[in-house]
C-alpha cells in the first residue's frame, strides 16, 4: 500500500507541531512548511494526497496557493486553515478549488475527521479516473477491433472480385481454345474465335499489371523512391503515346500546358499513370467526334491537372463509388469497352500518397472533368 504524504503549510509552529503529532501514529507521512513559498516548493519536488494550508501567511497567502498546488497535481486535497472563517472567505476558497475548511482552534479529533474525508474523497476521484482510463481504452480497443474487422472483410471481398476478375477472361479462352481444338468451329471461323481470345489475354494482362501496381501503391515499402522529375514532359510523352487512339476514334485533344513548369519530386512512373488512366478513360468513354482538353498549371507552390472530355458522363448514383476498386459504372459497362476498374483507384492513390487531391465533376451525356492537385516538393 501507497504511504499517505500530507503536508502542513502554517507560520505557526504550535499548528505544524500539533497536526504532526496527531497525524503520524495513524501512519500518514506528515511534512511541514513555515511559509507559503517553502510550501510550494515542496509540492513541486514530492507528491502530496493532502495538503492543510493556513490562509494568513506572509507572503503568498493560502487561498492563492490552492491554484498553484492543483496546477502540480490536480488531485491533491487542499484544506484552510483559519482562525476567522467568513462567507466571503469560503467561497473564494471553494472557487478556488478548496475541498473544506478546518477552523482554529480544533481538535485532534476534529483533524482527523476533516483529513480523513478529504482522503476518501481523493481515493474516490483517482478511482473515477482509474475507471475513466479503463473506458477509454475499452472503447479505443472496441473501435480497433471494429477496425480490423472490417478490415478484414475488406480483404475477404477484395480477394473474391479479384478471384472472379481473373477467372473470367481464362474461363473465355479456355473455352474458345477448346471448341477449336475438339473441332466445333469450323476453319473459317476460327481467326475469328483466336482474336476473341486474344482479347481477353491482353485484357488479362491489363488488369494483372493494374492489379501489380495497385499493391504496391497499398504499401509503402514498395512505392519507389521519388525523384525530380518534369510532369510537363510526361504529360506530353502520354498524349504523343495516347493520341493515336484518339485519332482513330476522331477525338481531337487539345493541350493547355503552361510554361516554366516548376520539376515535383514524385516517382516519374506515377505520374504516367495518372495521365495515362486519365486521358485513355477520356478516350475511350468519349464518343467519336469528339474533344479531349487537357490542362497543367503552376499556381503558386501546387501543380494543377485536369482531363476534361464530352464523353457519356458519370451518373449520380455511381459517383460515390468511382474510386472504388474494380467498380464500373452502369453506363460504361453497356459499351462493352475493356477496362479492369482498377485505374481511378490507382490514381487516386498515387494523388494522395504524394500529398494531392483529386476531384471530378460530370454531367450524363454532356462529359466529365478530372482535377487534381499536387504540391511542389524541392
Amino acid at each position: 500500500m501507497n504511504e499517505t504524504n500530507i503536508l502542513v503549510i502554517d507560520d505557526e509552529p504550535g499548528i505544524r507541531e500539533g497536526c504532526k503529532r496527531a497525524l503520524s501514529p495513524q501512519g500518514y507521512h506528515v511534512q511541514t512548511a513555515e511559509n507559503g513559498e517553502q510550501g510550494l516548493n515542496k509540492v513541486q519536488s514530492d507528491s502530496f494526497d493532502l495538503i492543510l494550508i493556513d490562509v494568513m501567511m506572509p507572503g503568498t497567502s493560502g487561498i492563492d496557493l490552492i491554484s498553484l498546488i492543483h496546477q502540480h497535481d490536480p488531485e491533491t486535497i487542499c484544506i484552510i486553515v483559519t482562525g476567522y472563517a467568513t462567507v466571503e472567505l469560503a467561497v473564494a476558497a471553494l472557487k478556488q478549488g478548496a475541498y473544506d475548511f478546518l477552523t482554529k482552534p480544533f481538535t485532534s479529533d476534529e483533524l482527523l475527521l476533516v483529513v480523513n474525508q478529504g482522503l476518501e474523497r481523493r481515493q474516490l476521484s483517482l478511482e473515477t479516473r482509474r475507471l475513466q482510463a479503463i473506458e477509454a481504452e475499452a472503447q479505443h480497443l472496441a473501435a480497433e477491433k471494429e477496425r480490423l474487422e472490417e478490415l478484414d472483410r475488406a480483404k475477404v471481398a477484395f480477394i473474391r472480385l479479384v478471384t472472379h476478375e481473373l477467372q473470367a477472361p481464362i474461363s473465355a479462352i479456355s473455352t474458345y481454345l477448346d471448341l477449336i481444338l475438339k473441332g466445333y468451329i469450323p476453319p473459317e471461323s476460327q481467326h475469328e474465335y483466336l482474336e476473341r481470345s486474344l482479347d481477353r489475354a491482353k485484357e488479362q494482362i491489363a488488369l494483372i499489371s493494374d492489379l501489380l501496381e495497385f499493391g504496391r501503391l497499398r504499401e509503402m515499402a514498395g512505392v519507389k523512391k521519388p525523384g525530380l522529375v518534369q510532369i510537363d514532359a510526361i504529360l506530353r510523352t502520354v498524349i504523343e503515346q495516347l493520341e493515336p487512339q484518339a485519332i482513330e476514334k476522331q477525338i481531337h485533344i487539345t493541350a493547355d500546358i503552361s510554361p516554366a513548369i516548376a520539376p515535383t519530386c514524385i516517382a516519374a512512373d506515377q505520374v504516367k499513370s495518372i495521365w495515362v488512366n486519365l486521358i485513355s478513360n477520356a478516350i475511350k468513354y468519349t464518343p467519336p467526334g469528339g474533344s479531349i482538353t487537357v490542362l497543367l498549371r503552376q499556381e503558386n507552390s501546387t501543380l494543377l491537372g485536369q482531363v476534361r472530355d464530352t464523353g457519356i458522363g458519370i451518373p449520380s448514383d455511381a459517383r460515390e463509388k468511382i474510386f472504388t476498386e474494380f467498380y464500373r459504372a452502369g453506363n460504361a459497362k453497356d459499351l462493352n469497352i475493356p477496362g479492369t476498374g482498377l485505374g481511378l483507384a490507382i490514381v487516386k492513390q498515387i494523388i494522395e500518397k504524394a500529398g494531392g487531391e483529386i476531384s471530378f465533376e460530370s454531367e450524363i451525356g454532356q462529359g466529365s472533368q478530372f482535377s487534381f492537385i499536387l504540391p511542389i516538393v524541392e
